[in-house]
């Protein structure tokens, strides 16, 4: 029946069964127990286990180690703990091995200085399935058993472990030391591990790799290396890329005329793993190991029969940068804007963004611009952020076109970068059809897009102040987001006096008494820019309501506002308003308030 008798009058049969005075069925209650597994896990089954463990019959106490190794024992008991490490020195073995099977289970709840002793113990044991048992329940406690009071007990144990005759014991060995990481790290362990890099077993060999790459740069002394480097030629494919993994993780470290050579020969593996490892660990050791033949060695795997290596070898290739910018690597990545897998064509632009406007050529910018029609949106994404980074060096018509249909994408993220991109392109990529396609974002949905669409319109200036543009900046003065009314107030100041309309002058008067203190002051510089045409009555009295405002930035901008208007903007008012600046708490507001009313003093006076 297994799990679907698991009722409460079912357990509590089989709790009482435990104490019965015939040996069998207590070894079949416990069985049974076993079986139903994790629901089982109450109390009162767990007391009479205990109870079970300390039984003259060697079948009844197996078995209740068993039914114990199978419950997910949420709160470990001393008492719990203290009978299975008991049952660690149990004369029969399988009562042993089942004793270290519970403790597995139980894992770092019964990390103690009796169980990892007992433990230990337990790696010395005649029997080599206890010996791997021990290794797997020190390997479940993981960095708690190697930061315990008996560390050095734990890992002499698992460095004695490594030469166990038994292969399973020494590949249980490597398993634990991986997971405890750099704090086992000691330098008999990693000789240990570099011993077991030569094992004669290949599942020794690849945890060895992976127990060293947990140990990172900690683990990054020669001999390591070379033994890491010496595994690329291991007959095991999976050794081969674990190796690679590992020299990866020690970083810079790990980044030896050796390492290098071994990965690069790594790259015409016959396994498509060991390739895909080697473009990586090569990406990590980034610019530092640009070499001609490194870069080589990636140019031919662009072109290899696996997406994933081709994907790497873009990805290592933007890891190196601009010293990557060889003629041959930007022709090989323009091709692999072409490929048939997506992630490839989106790591390539991200390579060829990285190398920025060493690698805009003619040829780059036509695969960037087709790249803007992609099927996956990453990649078109990714496309505009690539013609962003090679700047005005890439603002032609194409271009212009191209990133103009980027505006009404589907996907909202490409919409953004396309906006940023013409932000960058600025006035140069001002025509007609691209304003109006601004002027169109400046109502997208995603507030992030209307953001950038009002940058790319401040970016260019006069030139994009058109009668359409200034009414959409308008409009967004409301918007719901506050990033995107300062930057809407932003980009009418750029557009100086040609901005300076009516509509445009009260928008920026009610954004004077915006929530927003950033919008405020944003509100102010814009009208500072427009000049005479935007000091009217309605103007001046929201600048002297400004002077009295709760943020300082916001004085400060409104007395700089007042200081550039001049005699204009002397009424008594403002006067009045500045005299009271003049004891503000902030001190550059007094300073400037001084310095307006210095240039006011004619009016002052006559």
């Amino acid at each position: 029946m297994g799990k679907k008798a698991a009722t409460n009058e079912v357990i509590d049969g089989l709790v009482n069964a435990l104490r019965d005075t015939d040996a069998g069925i207590r070894r079949c209650a416990c069985e049974a127990l076993c079986i139903i597994g994790a629901k089982t896990a109450t109390n009162e089954v767990i007391n009479g286990l205990i109870i079970a463990l300390r039984n003259t019959d060697v079948d009844v106490r197996r078995c209740a180690c068993q039914a114990l190794g199978e419950m997910d024992v949420k709160a470990a008991a001393n008492e719990l703990i203290n009978e299975l490490v008991n049952a660690l020195r149990d004369v029969n073995v399988g009562v042993r091995w089942h004793a270290c099977q519970a403790l597995e289970k139980i894992g770092e709840k019964a990390t103690t200085n009796e169980v990892i002793n007992g433990l230990v113990n337990a790696l010395r044991d005649v029997d080599a399935d206890v010996r791997w048992y021990a290794c797997k329940a020190l390997g479940e406690m993981g960095e708690k058993a190697a930061t315990n009071e008996v560390i050095n007990e734990v890992i002499n144990g698992l460095v004695n472990a490594l030469r166990d005759a038994d292969a399973g014991v020494r590949q249980h060995a490597c398993q634990a030391l991986e997971k405890m990481g750099e704090k086992a790290a000691t330098n008999e362990l990693i000789n240990g591990l570099v011993n077991a890099l030569r094992d004669v077993n290949v599942g020794v060999r690849w945890h060895a790799c992976q127990a060293l790459e947990k140990m990172g740069e900690k683990a990054a002394i020669n001999e390591v290396i070379n033994g890491l480097v010496n595994a690329f030629r291991d007959t095991d494919a999976y050794v081969r890329r674990y190796a690679c993994e590992a020299l990866e993780k020690m970083g810079e470290k790990g980044a030896t005329n050796e390492v290098t050579n071994g990965l690069v020969n790594a790259l015409r593996d016959v396994d498509a793993g060991v390739r895909w490892r080697a473009c990586e660990a090569l990406g990590k050791m980034g610019a530092k190991i640009a070499t001609n033949e490194v870069i080589n060695g990636l140019v031919n795997v662009l072109r290899d029969t696996a997406a994933v290596v081709r994907q790497c070898a873009c990805g290592a290739l933007w890891e190196m940068g601009e010293k990557a910018a060889t003629n041959e690597v930007i022709n090989e990545l323009v091709n692999a804007l072409l490929d048939v897998n997506p992630g490839v064509r989106w790591r390539a632009c991200q390579a060829l963004r990285k190398m920025g406007e060493k690698a805009a050529t003619n040829e780059v910018i036509n695969g960037l611009v087709n790249a803007l029609r992609d099927v996956d949106a990453g990649v078109r994404w990714c496309a505009c952020e690539a013609l962003e980074k090679m700047g005005e060096k890439a603002a032609n018509n194409e271009v212009i076109n191209g990133l103009a249909n980027g505006l009404r994408d589907v996907d909202a993220g490409v919409r953004r970068r396309a906006c940023k991109a013409l932000e960058k392109l600025g006035e140069k990529a001002a025509n007609n059809e691209l304003i109006n396609g601004l002027v169109n974002a400046l109502g997208s949905a995603a507030a992030s897009v209307r953001w950038h669409a009002c940058k790319a319109l401040g970016e260019m200036g006069e030139k994009g102040a058109t009668n359409e543009v200034i009414n959409g900046l308008v409009n967004v003065l409301r918007d719901v987001d506050t990033d995107v009314r300062w930057c809407t107030c932003v980009a009418l100041g750029e557009m100086g006096e040609k901005a300076a309309t009516n509509e445009v002058i009260n928008g920026l008067v009610n954004a004077l008494r915006d929530v927003d203190a950033g919008v405020r002051c944003h509100a102010q510089e814009a009208l500072e820019k427009m000049g005479e045409k935007a000091a009217t009555n309605e103007v001046i009295n929201g600048l002297v309501n400004a002077l009295r405002d709760v943020n300082a930035g916001v004085r400060w901008r409104a007395c700089q506002v007042l200081k550039k208007v001049g005699e204009r903007a002397a009424t008594n008012e403002v006067i009045n308003g500045l005299f009271n600046a003049l004891w503000d708490g902030d001190a550059d507001v007094r300073r400037c308030a001084y310095e307006a009313l210095g240039i006011m003093v004619d009016k002052v006076f006559s």
